[in-house]
């Protein structure tokens, strides 16, 4: 009696590895979309904690707190460009504008390969003692290397309340426009 082979022969392989190689060039660009996804995701997410903590602190300050896009962690840039992080502050002096004796609450760092811009006109959110935003309403739109068609907002109404949205389309161009000059 003769030993039974056992195996795979190299047209069953071969079989195989096809199947194996088509599963993954059309799973592949479908998967090309998650960093960025979790990217942006991750950066709305930490701007509304961010101004969560800044609603909370000007109610237990009694006091104006102010969250605004800085470039270098400790003044407001005055840009409506969030992208390269953002502090929260106690405006003592209610000028928008962190001075030297005013205490820095958070900071926030840059936030890569992301494009931030806030509503024209607004580059602050102020909150009252009362948890409200003084101003407008306030749209940030995220926008990222897959374009306008996957941007997304974050609006903070004068109540102080942030939720997440859907930009227009001119908000969506606006803040891609950004993603280019910011070299991102």
């Amino acid at each position: 009696m003769l030993p039974r082979a056992t195996g795979f022969t190299l047209i069953e392989l071969l079989c195989c590895l096809a199947v194996i190689s088509v599963l993954c060039a059309v799973s592949l660009p479908a998967l090309g979309g998650l960093v960025p996804d979790g990217q942006s995701r991750s950066a709305r997410n930490a701007l509304i904690a961010s101004l969560h903590f800044a609603r909370s602190a000007a109610s237990a300050r009694a006091g104006e707190v102010v969250l605004c896009p800085s470039r270098d962690g400790q003044h407001c840039t005055g840009e409506p460009w969030w992208q390269h992080g953002w502090i929260v502050f106690a405006d003592r002096d209610g000028n928008g504008r962190r001075d030297d004796d005013e205490p820095l609450l958070d900071v926030v760092q840059a936030q890569p390969g992301l494009a931030i811009a806030s509503s024209a006109g607004r580059v602050h959110v102020s909150y009252r003692a009362d948890g409200s935003a003084a101003g407008t309403n306030l749209t940030l739109t995220f926008c990222d290397r897959r374009g306008p068609r996957a941007a997304a907002s974050v609006v903070v109404n004068n109540a102080g309340r942030p939720r997440q949205g859907t930009p227009t389309a001119a908000q969506a161009a606006a803040a891609c426009a950004g993603l280019a000059g910011s070299g991102a």
